[in-house]
């Protein structure tokens, strides 16, 4: 890979033009190793940050190494860090996978994708914008062929999927499954021998390391890069790192890496709200998040038996007059709710041991939940606390709502507010 071949970003690390100079060259054999140059380099990206409290008195200065050769060697590192994940990243084509803007096809099953207007439950909220069939990436998962990626371009199943993998060859993939929970998917190509990169464990990874996030567009072999740091981690209830690396549908399933060359967090389209897919408001917003290495394993070691993860819905809607609380206000029918025994005006204060306080506690505690698992749901009806097991279902499983009620649920207060769409 030629070091002009490699797109980075200039986003925090302007500098990294210069990183192939003779003087990178020198100060890289200097270190003696990449991970010891890496270490280095963590100063000069704080002191670029903080310019004024890094900066020398006079007489350190003269001692110092140059500024400039630290400046061309974060090149140099940042190169040989795309160098070693190249050979394990590939082109992920495909057509008919896509989210339509209104929903599905007049002459599409009504099971692929609910429209959003006509359907209160839908796997995908907050995506009613059509999301491109352009190019995504994915990560080499095995050398027998599997593929682990984001599940962007396959909310419905694609009519065609094409792999192009590092050595430029183009080959067929079959979906194995995808989470539509956590956003991830699982290929599997025709192909041996192939070169599977590194996975950093959590415990390495920590808030402000610098971060590299890799995609493969249309027209180019060598991935683009963009820079950040770790924003924070154990974001979307543990499973994600944050980083404010510019991510784009080009990086989604594509690698969070660190500057050893290994990977950190497999890039998602997550929403800032748990459980939604990101839009276009998030593409390139200095908000993204990537799945950490242990969770896409597990992830992965469910997806290998063929078996899809789908989220979970309840299928109720609850008052949106009361923000401060989560009252139930209509049930679907039928729907894990009715059968439970849940009622109109059922107050949810629990959801598995976990207090709810108000609408956004009660999403948080669901967004991540796939169907088939159950949840405890603590209740107050009337004087009484109760306990509700509820079984989670797929979207297409719930009936509908029933009509608004004649007379408000509250009749105290003098808007008439539709309650918003609930899991």
């Amino acid at each position: 890979m030629s070091r002009q071949a490699v797109n980075i970003s200039r986003r925090r690390v302007g500098v990294l033009r210069q990183g192939g100079s003779a003087a990178g060259v020198s100060l890289l054999k200097r270190s003696g190793n990449l991970k010891a140059l890496v270490l280095g380099l963590g100063v000069v990206f704080v002191s670029s940050a903080f310019p004024a409290a890094a900066a020398l008195p006079e007489d350190a200065a003269t001692t110092a190494a140059p500024a400039e050769d630290f400046n061309k060697a974060s090149g140099v590192v940042i190169q040989a860090a795309v160098q070693a994940l190249a050979p394990g990243l590939v082109r992920i084509e495909t057509v008919g996978g896509a989210q339509p803007q209104e929903g599905v096809d007049e002459d599409d099953p009504e099971t692929e994708a609910p429209r959003p207007r006509a359907a209160p439950f839908r796997d995908t909220p907050g995506s009613s914008f059509r999301l491109a069939d352009g190019p995504t990436t994915g990560v080499i998962w095995s050398a027998d062929g599997l593929i682990v990626t984001s599940s962007f371009n396959f909310v419905r199943d694609p009519l065609v999927i094409s792999v192009v993998l590092p050595d430029g060859r183009r080959v067929a993939a079959d979906l194995v499954a995808r989470d539509q929970v956590h956003k991830v998917a699982l290929l599997k190509v025709d192909a041996t021998g192939l070169h599977v990169p590194r996975w950093a464990p959590m415990s390495d990874v920590r808030v402000g390391q610098t971060t590299l996030a890799l995609g493969l567009g249309f027209g180019s072999r060598e991935p683009a890069v963009s820079a950040g740091v770790v924003s924070a981690v154990g974001r979307m209830s543990g499973t994600c790192v944050q980083t404010d690396a510019l991510l784009s549908p080009v990086n989604y399933g594509g690698p969070l890496a660190d500057l050893e060359g290994r990977i950190i967090g497999l890039c998602v389209p997550m929403a800032q709200r748990p459980g939604e897919l990101a839009g276009i408001e998030m593409y390139d917003s200095g908000v993204g998040f990537a799945l950490t290495a242990e969770r896409v394993r597990a992830i992965v070691a469910g997806l290998e038996t063929g078996r899809s993860v789908y989220r979970g819905w309840l299928g109720i809607q609850v008052d949106a007059r009361r923000p401060d609380a989560v009252i139930v206000d209509r049930i679907a029918d039928p729907s894990p709710m009715r059968d439970a025994g849940a009622q109109r005006g059922d107050r949810i204060i629990g959801v598995s041991g976990r207090r709810i306080g108000h609408y956004g506690h009660f999403v948080q505690a669901l967004a991540l939940a796939p169907a088939g698992m159950s949840v405890r749901l603590q209740i107050v009806r009337g004087e009484q606390t109760l306990e509700l097991t509820v079984k989670l279902v797929r979207a297409e499983e719930l009936g509908p709502l029933p009509e608004d009620p004649p007379e408000p649920f509250d009749p105290a207060d003098p808007h008439g507010q539709q309650p918003p769409e609930q899991p």
